[in-house]
């Protein structure tokens, strides 16, 4: 993903989810998030549990036992589990802990610049782990390297472009992010946005502003973009950091930046072989797939992809068989998505197929947090569908070890 804000007037440079972004950021309202949080260690019922018996052990099949958890939670606590809301750097803990109370968000993306090492952000994350009410958080971040590269200073690596990545061997590449997505877990970071799976088609660089003008790529060839993200994202996996392929279904013939402008892509047909690269992110275990806010004339020229359900689940989900956890790019601040109303921008990235919002505005996600609940309250099948959405990002939770839905 890509981002930079606007906070108090002031510029923040962030770079990482579409390209680079200025908005604003705030504090959210308050919202009924509900009670009834069950313990992390509490055990699901044993009738809702599915397993089967091999001799005296019993398996229990993990997205089964996370439905069963999920569908526990009242629905304003299911709604929260599918924001990401934000903290900035330089901006108090309590900003954020004030919205993951309002709206019992699951998620939390620290964004802008922090240059001050490995021993400060983990007091940050912690701090945020300690507001989280029952259920731990889902701490994100850009780190992609390059110009993209949000944590820095003492005990963290400056980390080489993927431009530059992508001149190392496989095994290098492997063992490099398992190293920095070490440096994110000591950090407390358990979920890193990246890799980038876009193909920039060669010669095209200087033309693309979110991806190739920023050096973000791993090449022009599909498949051996496909070959370099698989490896990030198996290095990612060795650490216990959750990884994300963006930007679904692909940036490399956008040539806007979503954060500043709303981009199209004319060309592409969105065939197997348009997205080579995701496949091999998919193949290769990635944790969740982030979906593009640009759009895609030739398959949906009336939506952007964050809002199509074409792209989310006609192509990512059915044809291509993802079930892990669906991300928008931001529907905060980015002018892609502008001329949408704010309130319902999540609500339309979930009924597309999505699983998790992220949001880089407090007050437009306690909105968008709003309007969900209400829909939901009032749509029985909605409010089904959200208890499968909350079970995805249970089971990430799960396989990060934050929590077990079946203990």
């Amino acid at each position: 993903m890509s981002r930079g804000w606007w906070t108090a007037g002031i510029l923040v440079f962030a770079l990482g989810l579409a390209g680079c972004a200025p908005g604003p950021s705030g504090s959210g309202g308050t919202a009924d998030t509900g009670s009834g949080t069950p313990n992390p260690a509490a055990s699901a019922p044993a009738s809702s549990t599915a397993a089967s018996t091999t001799g005296e052990s019993s398996i229990i099949d993990p997205a089964t036992a996370c439905l069963s958890y999920a569908q526990q939670l009242s629905l304003a606590e299911q709604v929260g589990q599918l924001y990401m809301t934000v903290l900035m750097a330089g901006a108090d803990v309590d900003q954020a802990a004030a919205q993951i109370n309002a709206s019992g968000n699951g998620a939390v993306i620290l964004l802008g610049n922090r240059t001050a090492g490995l021993a400060a952000v983990q007091a940050e994350t912690q701090q945020l782990q300690d507001f989280a009410p029952g259920i731990p958080l889902l701490i994100a971040t850009d780190q992609e390297g390059g110009l993209v590269q949000k944590l820095s200073g003492p005990g963290f690596d400056t980390i080489p472009s993927a431009v530059d990545q992508a001149s190392l061997d496989d095994a290098e590449l492997r063992a490099s992010w398992q190293r920095w997505g070490q440096e994110l877990r000591d950090a407390g970071v358990n979920w890193n946005l990246a890799p980038v799976a876009d193909v920039v088609p060669a010669g095209q660089a200087a033309n693309n502003a979110a991806i190739g003008q920023l050096e973000r790529g791993y090449g022009s060839d599909p498949a051996t973009v496909g070959d370099k993200v698989a490896e990030v994202i198996t290095g990612l996996s060795d650490s216990g950091v959750a990884s994300s392929a963006k930007h679904f279904p692909g940036l490399g013939n956008v040539n806007e930046n979503t954060d500043f402008a709303v981009g199209h892509d004319q060309t592409s047909q969105l065939t197997a072989a348009d997205l080579t690269s995701f496949q091999a992110a998919i193949d290769a275990g990635a944790s969740s797939v982030m979906v593009s806010s640009a759009v895609y004339d030739q398959v949906d020229p009336d939506n952007p992809a964050v809002f199509s359900s074409a792209i989310v689940t006609g192509i990512l989900r059915e044809r291509m068989g993802f079930d892990g956890v669906v991300v928008s790019d931001d529907l905060g601040a980015a002018v892609a998505v502008e001329n949408y109303p704010a309130a319902d921008r999540g609500l339309m990235f979930l009924k597309a197929g999505g699983d998790m919002a992220v949001v880089a505005d407090a007050v437009a996600a306690q909105q968008m947090v709003d309007t969900t609940l209400s829909a939901a309250q009032a749509d029985p099948k909605l409010a089904a569908q959200i208890a499968t959405k909350a079970a995805r990002v249970l089971e990430l939770k799960s396989d990060l070890g934050l929590m077990n839905c079946s203990a």
